[in-house]
């Protein structure tokens, strides 16, 4: 009997000790904020009806806001927000600018969640509003909005339970057109984003 009882007592123990060791792995804080500083760089393609022209469009340093919920300790999700302004050159001379709002939501996964150093990778949507879309000598001139995929990949180190240090990269897939004079021309933005920061998790 008193063998029994032993043996209940170590099992109630290790039961005990597993759900202690499975609360801790799921111990995780939520919802994070975190601000980034990001160099926009523009892999653009322009119709070929316009390479006489060389058409370029300027890469761009903004400061990018991002929330943050994990679902799991391994799984989140980070939507980001940012303006960007690009000028337009026609044969390596300014002719034009515009701006570019490109709201981003991937879905993350950190295999070494809670680790000093935690890489991530990412899929997801992103949708482009062009708008202030200025041509020199041109009064009819647009881009038309995009949806696109996105992916991501990044790394976050700690600092302190709560403040974190981020390296992090996206391509933005961004197929659109511009209309110019009334006639439609292909444009694809497809930009890369590479950006650093501090992130805050609670």
């Amino acid at each position: 009997m008193k063998k029994w009882c032993g043996v209940a007592a170590a099992a109630a123990v290790l039961v005990m000790g597993a759900g202690q060791l499975a609360q801790a792995a799921d111990d995780y804080k939520s919802f994070g904020v975190r601000m980034r500083a990001i160099y926009v760089k523009p892999d653009e393609s322009f119709d070929s009806k316009l390479s006489a022209l060389q058409p370029k469009v300027s890469d761009d340093i903004i400061p990018e806001l991002d929330l943050e919920y994990f679902f799991t300790k391994n799984f989140s999700a980070e939507l980001i927000a940012g303006v960007t302004r690009n000028d337009i050159k026609l044969n390596n001379g300014f002719a034009g600018s515009t701006w570019l709002l490109p709201p981003t939501l991937t879905v993350k996964y950190h295999p070494l969640a809670g680790s000093t150093i935690s890489p991530y990778v990412g899929v997801g949507l992103n949708v482009i509003f062009p708008f202030n879309s200025k041509l020199n000598g041109v009064n009819d001139f647009q881009i038309d909005n995009s949806v696109g995929w996105a992916v991501q990949a990044g790394t976050d180190v700690k600092i302190s339970d709560s403040l974190y240090f981020n390296i992090d990269y996206k391509y933005l897939n961004a197929d659109t057109k511009a209309t110019i004079a009334g006639t439609k021309y292909k444009l694809d933005l497809n930009p890369h984003l590479i950006g650093i920061g501090v992130g805050y998790r609670f």
